[in-house]
């Protein structure tokens, strides 16, 4: 968006400067809605690297240990090569010449037995711990790679998000601007009428549905905010975020993942509690109240509030959640 345009004065009527505070605003929205999904994205990856580097530091102590033994192991591996060195006259032969009896030829032989069996024992060892080592090592290695690849991973998806924050202000500044210059008339329009609706007519229940409605409706009159995700200010997905977050639910938190995720559902089958995605690129949600009513915090300047399922945008889809 040129900034030059965002302050440009509007040409036309109030319906002129309505419409274009509308385009504006759904520009926003979109902004907001891709800004929060590079948040998750970013939260997701720093989740990534933490994990990572804890496999890699895990990785590292057993190197270290593998290393330690290893060294021991050299120790033996040097003591046995000198004993082999020495039993090339230690063998049968020279027991026999040097046994003075036939028990005192059976003692040296057994002895002897006894050393050829422990060599072969520390032997089938050591080989056992070097590849303990080398395995450890290469694990170490892949660990340290994938912390690696995880921080820049993360670092690219921060400046994705930074790059999109800075996007989104741009926009906030520009929607401000016009909002400032609406008249008393203007404003009027841009509101609406004021929908009645009881909710008192929502059952009373425990299921994360029900205890969603009743927490969304609590919040009527709160204002719009880009990135908001309550507990008195929010966006069109942050509502939908908070409300059920008071039923102990967790649902996606943007508009397009609440889409992408719970069990689709008709519009004739709408229950208090659904979800309903609007707009074919699933930039606004709302909730379904009941009675043809969904509760939405629609754009700045406009506090949340129930309205007709069909004035709260182009209808697209519900989910049940």
């Amino acid at each position: 968006m040129q900034p030059s345009a965002a302050f440009a004065e509007p040409a036309g009527g109030p319906q002129t400067v309505l419409a274009q505070y509308k385009q504006l605003s759904i520009q926003a929205e979109k902004s907001a809605e891709a800004m929060n999904k590079a948040q998750v994205e970013y939260d997701k990856q720093r989740g990534v690297v933490a994990t990572q580097r804890k496999a890699a530091a895990s990785a590292q102590r057993s190197l270290d240990k593998a290393t330690a033994k290893m060294d021991t192991a050299q120790t033996k591996l040097d003591a046995l090569a000198r004993a082999s060195f020495r039993g090339a006259r230690v063998n049968r032969l020279s027991a026999m010449l040097v046994s003075d009896s036939p028990q005192d030829l059976l003692n040296n032989m057994s002895d002897l037995e006894v050393l050829s069996r422990q060599s072969a024992a520390d032997l089938k060892s050591i080989k056992s711990i070097a590849r303990d080592a080398t395995n450890a090592k290469k694990s170490a290695e892949q660990a340290a790679t994938a912390a690696s690849t995880a921080v820049k991973d993360a670092a690219r998806k921060r400046g994705d998000l930074q790059a999109k924050q800075a996007d989104l202000q741009l926009e906030a500044v520009a929607v401000r601007a016009v909002y400032q210059s609406m008249t008393g008339k203007e404003l009027a329009a841009l509101r609406g009428p004021k929908y009645t609706f009881d909710a008192k007519a929502v059952p009373k229940g425990t299921s994360p549905a029900t205890v969603a409605v009743h927490a969304a409706l609590s919040r009527i009159g709160d204002p719009y905010v880009w990135g908001a995700t309550g507990p008195d200010e929010f966006d069109c997905s942050g509502l939908m975020l908070w409300a059920y977050k008071q039923a102990g639910k967790t649902i996606p938190r943007t508009s397009e993942a609440q889409m992408a995720g719970g069990k689709p559902v008709d519009r004739k089958d709408l229950k208090p509690g659904d979800l309903i995605i609007y707009y074919p690129d699933a930039h606004h949600v709302g909730l379904y109240v009941g009675n043809g009513y969904v509760i939405h915090a629609s754009t700045f300047g406009v506090p949340v509030a129930v309205v007709p399922v069909d004035k709260a945008g182009s209808y697209n889809t519900a989910r049940r959640y």
